[in-house]
């Protein structure tokens, strides 16, 4: 189960009866400072946090209980103050319980919002059950995926500014205002790409070249020298996507032509209707082309490009489309308060999002995309999109069909997956609850559905719940 701002009771139960996973550990006392500070260091530098819960046997997950609960709490605060930069504990994240007469101590690390932890000279980083060092790599995607580097900004590899399109750069200024292009008419080529932050001196040589942001921009070749800038859309054959698929490409271009070709490619394979009103014949597609776009506009500009081999991903299905964007939400965002309107959007490549402000069509809907998706699609009377934010950020828009109204189904099976359809996820117990089906049996039925990719399951064992994928 995920980790929220705080642990009760009833979640205190719940997280033991999951067992150890990748944001739970069990103690059954206080270990060392030092090798407690590891475990701290490498669950504080996690998107997700987690809870160490001291008192409980790690096998058999039996409450054991501590003698004097006053000891692990100075042992885990000494061990927090071990880090650099020390990690904040307050009353509420470590706390004394007696639960069935046995007293544990909980310390929960929250979410990380930004701030790179190191204990001992390593950076350290909590993998499944495991607590590993981060390799140099893997600390410069950490600080691009938290925004706190900027790599828009950094020269490309291996670009020179031959790879700069000057007549591209042209057509950029055309779109500003009369005074701002009257400003540059008199700068030097260098200086104007300097201004744009379409370039920068090379920290090494000295030697001025092209920013990443830049070749994106205005690149002659953007995928030469960044391939993972590259949009990836496929039409399947099926609802699955376990069939061949009808068509595949792999698009290049600036980011205004990926998402030029992006929108040509959707509109293809977009089925439309037609209604005859009185003597008129009207149009109406499968799904709402500008929220399409949108997601397709909002993929492209925030995803984080640090992220080699990773490309934005358009999928069309038989029920669906589905946008995939690498990377998750900056720290401090969540999607339910972005859905709800309840935080402000913050671009995590700001460059590459003002280039594409100054086009006329690109980003006019600052700030508000989100709400523009969903009162699209309830306009046409279909599903509100969906958003998740793990590794990547997905927008699933879907077309109204019903996936449990798929042939070769259980009417068991069905009913299941019109509760996740409905309420957004299912437990074994639920699924047994609302069909009548023994235990064994409709676990048995929900990882059927999960192996033909109608669901997917997360957690562990007691934990697990089925979502839609």
């Amino acid at each position: 189960m995920s980790i929220g701002v705080a642990v009760t009771e009833e979640t205190l139960r719940q997280l033991i009866d999951g067992g150890e996973s990748a944001t739970v550990e069990f103690k059954i006392k206080a270990p060392r400072p030092a090798e407690l500070a590891e475990r701290i260091c490498g669950m504080a530098n996690t998107r997700i946090g987690g809870v160490i819960i001291f008192g409980v046997e790690d096998a058999t997950r039996a409450l054991v209980g501590l003698p004097e609960p006053s000891d692990t709490i100075d042992i885990t605060l000494r061990a927090a103050r071990m880090l650099k930069p020390p990690l904040p504990i307050t009353d509420s994240t470590l706390r004394h319980w007696t639960l069935d007469e046995r007293k544990l101590v909980t310390l929960h690390i929250p979410a990380n919002l930004g701030t790179l932890y190191q204990y001992d000279g390593a950076f350290l980083v909590r993998r499944g059950t495991h607590t590993v060092a981060l390799a140099l790599d893997e600390i410069n995607a950490y600080l691009n995926a938290y925004g706190t580097s900027r790599w828009e900004v950094a020269a490309a590899p291996r670009a020179t500014l031959d790879d700069i399109d000057a007549a591209a750069v042209d057509r950029h200024l055309s779109f500003r205002a009369e005074r701002s292009r009257e400003c540059q008419r008199y700068v030097a080529p260098a200086d104007l790409l300097l201004s744009l932050e379409a370039a920068t001196h090379d920290l090494q040589s000295g030697a001025l070249r092209p920013t990443n942001a830049g070749l994106l921009m205005f690149g002659y070749d953007p995928q030469l020298q960044l391939p993972q800038s590259e949009v990836v859309c496929i039409k399947y054959a099926d609802s699955l996507g376990v069939r061949s698929y009808v068509d595949r490409r792999n698009l290049r271009g600036t980011l205004p032509e990926l998402i030029i070709q992006a929108g040509h490619f959707l509109k293809q394979f977009i089925r439309v209707g037609a209604t005859i009103r009185g003597f008129f014949r009207e149009d109406e597609p499968e799904y709402p082309y500008e929220a399409l776009r949108e997601a397709v506009v909002n993929a492209i500009v925030h995803r984080d490009y640090s992220r080699i081999g990773e490309t934005v991903r358009v999928f069309i299905y038989d029920d669906r489309v589905e946008v995939r964007s690498p990377g998750g939400l900056l720290p401090g965002i969540s999607l339910d308060e972005l859905v709800a309107m309840r935080v402000r959007s913050v671009p995590r490549n700001p460059v590459l999002a003002g280039y594409l402000r100054d086009i006329p069509g690109y980003m006019e809907r600052i700030g508000s995309g989100i709400r523009f998706m969903v009162s699209e699609m309830r306009r046409m009377e279909l599903p509100d999109p969906e958003f998740t934010d793990h590794q990547d950020v997905v927008v699933t828009f879907r077309n109204g069909a019903r996936i449990e109204e798929q042939p070769g189904l259980t009417e068991r099976q069905r009913i299941g997956l019109r509760i996740v359809r409905e309420q957004g996820s299912i437990s074994t117990p639920e699924y047994c609850a609302a069909t009548g089906a023994p235990e064994r049996t409709g676990l048995r039925d929900l990882q059927s559905l999960v192996a033909k990719g109608l669901l997917v399951v997360r957690g562990k064992k007691r934990g697990q719940r089925f979502y839609l994928p």
